[in-house]
């Protein structure tokens, strides 16, 4: 593959890695058997000491139930040692009396809790705790720790669209069409009312899963978070809308970002207080105008050529193909999304005076929309 794990770690400290799941005993489950509460499950990335790993063995990415999901799901033939390394050590004590900013980090629609690995271990490395949660039945694979596991439901993808050609119409007409940002969030509107009401509403669910899990990790971890600038939200696609919609309704999420998700859901007609980043991949810009719009607070707009969607995860490290993770080098796609996250939540979730303007590497645009 041509690649090591340990590039990717531009921080000062090792990281940490540790797995466990929840079951919410307020919402039954609606989707695979439909049996039984809704489980989440969360993978923490957090920052260690650089001595206390030495000489441990470092952890693998994927379950052998995840794997077998992944490699269906993407294609692959086999998984091999390097796709499955990563650069984390699992259930390493964190630093003595040391307390860190909190991300939450949300997968996309039929990704799965890992699929940004290398993002979550370089943040950690930074200085902080990532908590990447898992959506039941609805991302590739999820392993719970009763030794239970679920794999994507595909009833879901004949839910989805009320006319899945009609919606491929739509939405290739809708990106295509140059228009304002104003006139963009109004066409997207009616696209989504028209033919994607179900995705609407799972935004609600995934935001649920999100609190949820954070009950649960403050339960477990928290004399080691440090609140006092609140809770940082990012995710790739529809985790990404969700990270909008978290920040636009819950106080306690204080900044986010968004990796080119297209922004479903339902929002208050309040405007948005809080600083709010969205990434994009030009092609996709026109359903992304939301967290640009009806904003007080600062907003800034990264937007990357060359790419495609689902690029901006670990699979543009192992899935050759252009026409689906963009023409963009991994490393110069991974730097910089790095950079945009640590240096974004550096100034909001830290204090730091970043800035995060400019031209980045490669077709890479930094914009401060506010």
């Amino acid at each position: 593959m041509g690649f090591q794990p340990s590039q990717y770690i531009t921080g000062t400290y090792a990281v940490g890695t540790t797995c466990f799941s929840v079951v919410d005993e307020g919402r039954k489950e609606v989707l695979g058997d439909a049996d039984g509460n809704r489980k989440i499950a969360i993978r923490m990335y957090y920052p260690v000491e650089k001595d206390s790993v030495r000489g441990r063995e470092k952890a693998c990415i994927f379950s052998a139930n995840k794997e077998k999901a992944v490699r269906k799901a993407f294609h692959i033939k086999t998984v091999d040692a390097a796709m499955n390394a990563a650069e984390y050590y699992e259930d390493v004590p964190m630093p003595d009396k040391e307390r860190f900013p909190l991300i939450l980090f949300s997968h996309g629609y039929n990704s799965y809790v890992e699929a940004n690995t290398f993002l979550c271990c370089d943040l950690a490395s930074h200085g902080y705790i990532i908590a990447s949660i898992g959506h039941a039945f609805e991302a590739v694979e999820n392993d719970y720790d009763d030794g239970s596991f679920d794999l994507y439901d595909k009833k879901i993808n004949k839910m989805m669209y009320t006319s899945m050609i009609g919606a491929m119409l739509a939405q290739n007409k809708l990106l295509k069409k140059q228009m304002s940002a104003e006139d963009a969030l109004d066409q997207f509107e009616l696209f989504q009312n028209k033919y994607t009401p179900y995705i609407k509403d799972r935004v609600i669910e995934w935001a649920k899963d999100m609190c949820y899990g954070l009950s649960e990790i403050k339960q477990r971890f928290g004399d080691r978070i440090d609140t006092e600038k609140g809770i940082g939200v990012s995710g790739h696609s529809l985790g990404g809308c969700v990270a909008y919609y978290l920040c636009r309704c819950f106080e306690e999420f204080s900044c986010g970002i968004n990796i080119d998700g297209g922004l479903f859901g339902d929002y208050p007609d309040t405007v948005m207080e809080k600083p709010f980043c969205q990434i994009s991949c030009r092609e996709n810009i026109n359903v992304e105008t939301r967290p640009l719009l009806h904003t007080n607070a600062p907003t800034y707009h990264v937007i990357f050529d060359n790419m495609k969607h689902i690029g901006f995860t670990d699979a543009k490290f192992y899935i050759p193909i252009k026409s689906m993770v963009g023409k963009m080098e991994p490393d110069k796609m991974y730097n910089n999304l790095s950079y945009c996250h640590y240096t974004f939540f550096d100034k909001y979730l830290k204090g730091k005076e970043q800035v995060l303007v400019g031209m980045g590497t490669d077709g890479v645009k930094y914009v401060k929309v506010r």
